[in-house]
């Protein structure tokens, strides 16, 4: 764990993400991390319910990044990107981790980490603090998903404790911020599209009134989704649920 960063330590909380607005309120000064056993409120992108038995690694990292918040959103591939690397630890082998656009890491094609980023700005300049949660599927996983999730455990390989993903997790992620800080945007989206599913290839992208079809193109430099329509019409894509296609 790099040594600036502080550690805050529970059992069980509603939520690792409404503990952060908590800590906040009460003038913690970040940066620190927030872990929990268990959750019984977790949640997910679009408040979507987050299972939360223990044995599954909840964290939250809060920051204070002094940085738009467009700019904050491309933390989310920072972050998945982290928790790919992490995981490349355990799983031992690189080629089973995956990313799908924005912010989910597949392993063998299922997902088993999600990423939710909260913040709150001032009217006109800088994020007053982000707060970056995290959930990582290492002994259990939901069923019934709208798509298929799995385990560390399921798929074979033994499931760490929380506390060591956190370890592992917590050092990328300082390395990948380190280079952000000075290098921008690039480094990131270039790692991420290396281990990106689907490039290249025919998706599926779920809006809040319509449903989009095209190929993956790359991402854009604010992290849109570029995607190519069969017409050859371009459109980049801010937020959505991408599927993949099965022909």
């Amino acid at each position: 764990m790099p040594e600036t960063y502080r550690v805050l330590v529970y059992d069980e909380l509603d939520s690792t993400m409404d503990e952060a607005r908590r800590q906040i309120a009460q003038g913690v000064a970040a940066p620190f991390w927030i872990i929990a056993a268990r959750q019984t409120r977790g949640r997910g992108r679009r408040n979507r319910v987050w299972t939360s038995s223990a044995g599954n690694l909840f964290c939250t990292l809060v920051l204070n990044p002094e940085t738009t918040v467009a700019e904050a959103a491309k933390l989310s591939f920072l972050t998945a990107l982290s928790v790919g690397e992490s995981l490349d630890q355990f799983t031992r082998n690189p080629l089973r981790i995956r990313f799908k656009w924005p912010n989910d890491v597949l392993l063998d094609g299922a997902k088993v980490a999600g990423v939710l980023l909260e913040a709150e700005s001032h009217p006109a300049g800088p994020l007053v603090w982000l707060s970056i949660g995290i959930g990582v599927n290492l002994a259990h996983y939901p069923e019934n998903t709208e798509w298929p999730a799995t385990s560390l455990a399921a798929s074979g390989i033994e499931s760490p404790h929380p506390h060591a993903v956190l370890e592992a997790l917590a050092a990328r992620f300082a390395h990948w911020l380190e280079r952000w800080r000075r290098e921008g945007f690039a480094p990131v989206k270039t790692a991420w599209l290396d281990r990106a599913a689907r490039v290249g290839e025919k998706i599926e992208v779920r809006l809040d009134k319509e449903t989009l079809h095209g190929i993956f193109s790359t991402l854009d430099d604010s992290g849109a989704l570029v995607l190519t329509g069969p017409d050859g019409a371009i459109r980049l894509v801010s937020a959505g649920d991408v599927f993949f296609s099965k022909d």
